[in-house]
């Protein structure tokens, strides 16, 4: 079980990307639906 819980380098890029988001510009999570129950690609797009 320990194995199928993603490890940190699997959020990190994701508070880099937070931390660039300007104070006017808005993000919304796009593909996130799970494929076959586990299976996720999750993406963020920030845009002005």
């Amino acid at each position: 079980a320990k194995l199928a819980i993603p490890t940190p380098d699997h959020y990190w890029p994701l508070l880099y990307i937070l931390g660039l988001q300007g104070a006017k510009d808005n993000a919304t999570f796009f593909n996130d639906r799970a494929v076959g129950g586990s299976l996720t690609m999750t993406s963020v797009r920030i845009a002005e």
